[in-house]
């Protein structure tokens, strides 16, 4: 049985405005599990929007909710003793590394390390380091998958996997057939869907192995230009083509995710205990009525439970 859990990235923008206030709209709601999301641990080692640790604690206490994960940007540069402090108040243990910028395979292979490393240290003190996956991690060197890569060159006591099954359908790969290569490796699962109407393709690598392998002076930013449409027609230009990739995401249940296969191999192949709505963008009036929306159509879905 996962239990379902909301980062507060879904509603990063109420947080910026009202952080206790929207962590109090959201455990209201009855969202028991909590994934903070921190972009900003250079200056704040806490949850990104200089909320003590005790404060937010308090405020979740009261509805029975919970800190179970915390996304940390940039990681690998933050003050780690800081984080743990934090966290360790919180009762939190699971810390993810929310996205990977490898530039080359050397490159990736020495940020390998660093998760060794941290993932030790996190292990000392009985916490974990997991990481977050996009679409580019099922590029590939040599044919082998980055995310393969970071999990076979990863000591599985220190590093696991938070599986976001979204960005893993648009790196060109079915999410169930992922959950279980993964297996135990996969401690959490991010959700969300992708809309019926997207106007951006849902593969965003190729299907080619050719198509796969990062080419010399590769970037993220130069590759998502190259799906940019060119052809026929008005010129799309990188504006217009931000909007309809934004407009790609929907409330759980209302795009094309096979969710509840996703919930099922999750349970029969994964460790995970949470599968944690992930919110990136929506086109409703605001994000708590989003993430209330998302709320009630995962309540048709079997095997998931919303206890803390």
């Amino acid at each position: 049985m996962l239990k379902v859990g909301l980062i507060l990235y879904s509603v990063r923008d109420m947080m910026a405005q009202d952080p206790l206030g929207t962590v109090d709209a959201v455990a209201k709601l009855g969202y028991k599990s909590i994934e903070v999301c921190n972009h900003n641990a250079l200056q704040d080692s806490g949850c990104g929007f200089g909320i003590p640790a005790p404060d937010l604690k308090a405020k979740l206490d009261a509805y029975g909710s919970r800190v179970i994960s915390a996304h940390v940007e940039p990681l690998l540069q933050a003050d780690l003793d800081q984080v743990i402090a934090y966290e360790q108040i919180l009762g939190n243990r699971n810390i993810v590394f929310p996205m990977g910028r490898f530039a080359t395979y050397d490159d990736l292979m020495g940020q390998i390390e660093q998760f060794n490393a941290i993932g030790r240290r996190l292990h000392q003190e009985g916490m974990q380091l997991l990481y977050h996956n996009h679409y580019h991690e099922f590029r590939t060197y040599q044919g082998k998958a980055i995310l393969d890569i970071i999990a076979e060159n990863t000591d599985p006591d220190y590093v696991g996997l938070e599986l976001d099954t979204f960005w893993t359908m648009r790196g060109g790969r079915d999410p169930v057939e992922v959950l279980r290569h993964f297996g135990k490796r996969i401690k959490l699962v991010h959700q969300k869907d992708f809309a019926w109407d997207a106007m951006v393709p849902i593969n965003l690598i190729g299907i080619h192995p050719e198509d796969r392998e990062p080419r010399e002076g590769w970037s993220l930013a130069a590759f998502e230009e190259a799906f940019i449409p060119r052809g026929p027609g008005p010129h799309i230009d990188r504006e217009t083509f931000q909007r309809r990739h934004t407009a790609a995401f929907t409330e759980i249940g209302q795009g094309i995710m096979p969710i509840q296969s996703i919930i099922d191999a999750a349970s029969a192949y994964t460790d995970a205990q949470y599968i944690i709505l992930e919110q990136d963008s929506t086109r409703m009036e605001n994000q708590l009525v989003s993430i209330e929306r998302s709320m009630e159509s995962f309540r048709r879905f079997r095997g998931i439970s919303w206890e803390g």
